[in-house]
Order: C-alpha cells, then sequence, then structure tokens
C-alpha cells in the first residue's frame, strides 16, 4: 500500500511511502528533485507491514509530518542495536557456542551463532516492532 503526505509540490506528494517495497519517495522543495529511499532490513517490512495493518492512521500522521524517513531510520538503528546485544548475550550464555569456539569447530559455531542470532531477531521483533495487540 502507498501512503502520500497531503503536502503537495507541483501536483505530487512531498512524501509517500510503499509498504511493499519499504520505499520512501521525497521532493526536496528546495531543489525540486525526487529523493527515494529504501530499506533492506526484514524488521522495517515487518514493522511497515504491521503498522498498515494495525495503525494505518498513525502511519499516515507520521506521512503527513514528514517525519516517515526519520522515524524508519531510528527505528532501524535501534533495532539493529537491539538485535547485536541479545545476540551478543546469548552467545555469552551458550555453552553449547563455547564449546565449538574453544575445539576449533568453525561451521558449528557459526551455525550456532546464526541460530542464537535468529533468537534475539524474534524477541527483538516482538519486543520492539510488535507493539501493538488487536483490540478484543
Amino acid at each position: 500500500m502507498i501512503f502520500k503526505s497531503k503536502q503537495e509540490w507541483g501536483g505530487s506528494p512531498l512524501w509517500t511511502v510503499d509498504t511493499e517495497t519499504q520505499t520512501i519517495t521525497h521532493i526536496n522543495s528546495k531543489t525540486g528533485k525526487t529523493e527515494r529511499y529504501v530499506f533492506h532490513t526484514d524488521h522495517i517490512m515487518y514493522y511497515l507491514h504491521h503498522i498498515e495493518e494495525k495503525r494505518p492512521e498513525l502511519l499516515q500522521e507520521i506521512v503527513d509530518k514528514g517525519e516517515i524517513y526519520k522515524h524508519l531510520d531510528e527505528l532501524d538503528t535501534k533495532v539493529t542495536d537491539a538485535v547485536n546485544r541479545q545476540t551478543e548475550l546469548l552467545i555469552q550464555s551458550s555453552r553449547e557456542y563455547q564449546i565449538a569456539n574453544e575445539i576449533g569447530a568453525i561451521n558449528l559455531s557459526g551455525s550456532i551463532g546464526n541460530m542464537l542470532r535468529m533468537q534475539a531477531q524474534r524477541a527483538v521483533n516482538e519486543a520492539m516492532i510488535y507493539l501493538w495487540k488487536d483490540e478484543e
């Protein structure tokens, strides 16, 4: 779905966000040139689809205020940092990972590390992305 700001420049919206492609389009009012930003992380895709479904009015408000790029960029940074911190904590507490490293089993430690990162991503996504619950 595409959300467009109410503000326009030359008949086109100043800001648009395409939730399918995670693309933000902005017309720079100083130069008149169109700028495009694409987010490539899964958590931004999950977030956009979630907010589109649960809180479309909030997403529209963020687009209308011209804050969509800043909003997604900050979320991207915070989620990435949280996943990295959580992954490090899981690695530090994983005896299997430590043993694999000690014996030099690079493939095994890599596999365990990947599984721990996936576990961290699930936990962070639930805590930081899926913030709004269905009203019952």
